[in-house]
């Protein structure tokens, strides 16, 4: 079975580019009566048209964003009167090279990224803007970095930083504070434009929280996209407890290769084994026949590096050894290294991902595993 990131053999072809076209995913959905926002997509130049549609059909705030984006790039909330509007076009007028834009309702409520498998939601996470809190004494770039240092100590967050950047600091003016200013105590401000977690989200699993109503609209959206049988599903809920047909939520993305590690590594909540899951479910769709999972494997790898040196090597053995692996492999080539592993599955699991991840800036160009 072949996989790429999240996309199996469970999702066919013409999905994904269904779901990457946001308008037209509004549209399907809007068909099948599953709730979205209002919206409609401009040229960047249609700017003026964009501003009609805003205050006229939608009224403020309302949500700004690229036709095609992904992992939340883009997303600009908030956008409160005409003024922002035309900032936020002209940001990602720079930013899409002329992709069209989405502006849309903004629905007040928190934004779940719910993970659908075969008809079935299997896991959902809140994710919130990151949002820091003075003390007083601590100006916002100081508690910035506080929670830049949990990120960093999490798998999935340790490579999705807040971004230090203009957009922060225009945020943080519409706040009436600044990066070196010190936040006044019990003050919370909001450092990130949106929940995801590339933009500084931070998620916590709350599957049994939902309302049985939102975990069937997420199944019957992701039913609703031909050829799709795995996604993620962004809705954006006001009240998780109570039924959709007495609040107005919506759903504004459909995703056919949501990342699974946020469901595995939550910053708070207990995590959900969706790669599991879609394995299964895959092995399942392809007919073929797994075994059962094991907590301690023996496996033979080969990892094709060209330009792996003997440091390379030395370096794969050591991290071994500190995650409670036992390792025998030689360097058979400038490129090749071959040997064994044995130990627990989920520190091996992790130490195959080393070989990408690594000091030495050696990238390889494959990794095969056998077990044994």
């Amino acid at each position: 079975m072949g996989f790429s990131k999240a996309g199996s053999v469970i999702n066919s072809r013409p999905a994904a580019p269904l779901t990457q076209d946001k308008h037209s995913t509004r549209l399907i959905l809007q068909d099948q009566d599953v709730p979205v926002p209002k919206g409609m997509r401009f040229t960047p130049q249609d700017l003026e048209a964009a501003v009609d549609y805003a205050s006229e059909e939608l009224g403020y705030p309302v949500v700004v964003k690229p036709l095609h984006g992904t992992q939340g790039k883009g997303v600009l909330t908030g956008i409160g009167d005409e003024s922002e509007l035309r900032w936020a076009f002209g940001e990602l007028s720079g930013d899409t090279a002329q992709d069209e834009i989405v502006v849309e309702e903004q629905i007040e409520g928190e934004a779940y990224r719910i993970i659908v498998v075969n008809g079935r939601a299997v896991s959902a996470l809140i994710s919130r803007r990151c949002a820091v809190t003075g003390n007083g004494s601590q100006t916002v770039r100081q508690l910035v970095e506080e929670r830049q240092q949990v990120r960093r100590g999490n798998p999935h967050l340790m490579s999705r930083p807040i971004h230090v950047d203009e957009r922060l600091e225009h945020l943080l003016q519409r706040q009436h504070t600044a990066l070196d200013s010190v936040l006044e105590a019990g003050r919370t401000v909001h450092v990130t434009y949106g929940s995801n977690t590339s933009q500084g989200g931070e998620p916590e699993q709350v599957l049994e929280k939902l309302h049985p109503s939102i975990l069937e609209a997420s199944a019957r959206a992701v039913e609703a996209i031909p050829g799709l049988g795995f996604a993620g599903v962004d809705f954006i809920i006001p009240a998780p407890d109570r039924p959709l047909t007495e609040q107005r939520a919506g759903i504004c993305e459909i995703n056919s290769v949501p990342a699974v590690d946020s469901h595995e590594y939550p910053l708070y909540g207990a995590p959900v084994t969706v790669a599991q899951e879609l394995v299964r479910t895959s092995a399942e769709h392809a007919g073929v026949s797994l075994s059962s999972y094991r907590t301690t494997v023996a496996l033979k790898v080969t990892i094709d590096c060209p330009g792996a040196r003997k440091e390379f090597k030395d370096w794969l053995a050591a991290r071994a050894e500190q995650m409670g692996l036992k390792v025998s492999f030689r360097l058979l080539s400038l490129r090749t290294v071959h040997g064994k592993v044995n130990g627990p599955a989920e520190e091996a699991a992790a130490w195959l991902a080393h070989a990408f991840q690594n000091p030495h800036q050696v990238t390889p160009r494959s990794l095969e595993v056998h077990h044994v």
